[in-house]
């Protein structure tokens, strides 16, 4: 198999230029963005910063803007010239990534951080044309981050990614899947799964947010409507246009989109809410939510003729722990670890950092592991 370096290269000297940009250039919150993270005199950390800037504007999760704004985002940086000068190619990719896994881990056991994001920052391919290669270079990246292979196109991986919060005497655990970024979406109908920079994937452990952020002991009712409402709020705003409407030429266009009610049909929303008249049970697409590589997005067509619709996608796990009591104990409510498994998770980390520690860690640890993470990409890079 070939390791990320030797696809980028693949693509950056064979790659076809990407078409649609001379008609629709990039948008110029991603384009302003490029211009801080393309820069090699910026350091890493103003480029986390920008980049956080643009999460908390522009992307259209509303749960990750909030969680940018609150500073809930932990991001794993990693640019084109540290990949290609790894000494072991993916290997030290994928310890790389896995630092920083356990350092997001470790903070989100003190509540905070609740979202992990790693960025690919890949200046040489964000003017290619989406296709397969681009999609094996987002296979690869989440194959090294959830250290499952392979990852098909167009399936449910049954392997989760777990993250912890200490709440008193007990852990709670909390399930989430990941979801990948392209600069090339940006304009294209798979629009609200843009980013800047490159390749994208991003984990958002909701329930742990839904705790972490007001420092609750348990989710109740009204925080469950509230995400819910949220949750609704992000598939209805998934690709507006500059002024608030949908861009001329693109068929599928939202992505996902919410459908009415059915007659009887019950909602926890409150009957002020714009979405009231909208199911909170489900939703529909053209495009797994929970599909890790959805096939549909690496086509070169700005708007394929033909997408396959998905007309039950669910929301009943943020509320209803009756109808679907496995994704409300995993993605909400949470449900209780023990010391073995929050250790195993946790177990590269230096001992400053120590998990079993009680408290939240200071600001000097943190640093530590800032330090930390810089120093052990540092000895992995050819001179």
């Amino acid at each position: 198999m070939p390791h990320i370096a030797e696809m980028i290269l693949n693509l950056r000297y064979r790659g076809r230029p990407d078409p649609l940009r001379r008609r629709h250039p990039f948008s110029e919150d991603i384009e302003s963005t490029h211009a801080i993270l393309f820069n090699p005199r910026y350091s890493k950390r103003r480029k986390r910063t920008a980049y956080k800037q643009w999460l908390e504007s522009y992307q259209p999760c509303v749960f990750g803007r909030v969680a940018a704004k609150n500073q809930f985002v932990f991001v794993c940086l990693i640019e084109e010239d540290e990949i290609l000068r790894m000494r072991r190619g993916d290997n030290d990719l994928r310890e790389t990534i896995q630092d920083h896994r356990q350092v997001w881990k470790r903070h989100a056991l003190d509540g905070a951080s609740s979202s992990f994001l790693i960025l690919l920052v890949l200046p040489s391919l964000v003017d290619k044309q989406p296709g397969p290669e681009l999609k094996e270079i987002c296979r690869r990246l989440l194959e090294l981050y959830m250290e499952v292979e392979p990852i098909p196109d167009d399936t449910i991986v049954p392997q989760r990614e777990y993250v912890f919060l200490r709440r008193g005497a007990k852990v709670l655990k909390f399930s989430t899947l990941p979801n990948v970024f392209c600069t090339q979406a940006d304009g294209r109908w798979w629009h609200d799964h843009r980013t800047p920079g490159g390749v994208m994937t991003t984990s958002n452990a909701l329930g742990h947010f839904a705790y972490a952020r007001q420092g609750l002991d348990t989710v109740g009712d009204k925080e469950k409507a509230g995400h819910l409402e949220n949750a609704m709020r992000t598939i209805g705003n998934a690709f507006p246009g500059p002024d608030g409407r949908k861009p001329r030429g693109l068929v599928h266009c939202p992505a996902t989109w919410l459908v009415k009610s059915e007659d009887g049909e019950t909602s926890p929303l409150r009957d002020t809410s714009p979405f009231k008249a909208y199911s909170p049970d489900h939703y529909q697409g053209y495009f797994n939510t929970d599909h890790l590589i959805p096939s549909a997005f690496f086509r070169e067509e700005r708007d394929p003729k033909n997408l396959n619709v998905f007309d039950d996608l669910s929301l009943r796990y943020i509320f209803d722990g009756a109808a679907d009591p496995a994704g409300h104990a995993e993605l909400m409510a949470g449900i209780e670890a023990g010391a073995y498994e929050v250790r195993r998770n946790m177990d590269r980390l230096p001992d400053f950092a120590d998990p079993e520690r009680t408290g939240p860690m200071s600001d000097v640890v943190r640093g530590r592991l800032e330090h930390w993470l810089t120093d052990r990409l540092a000895q992995r890079l050819t001179p």
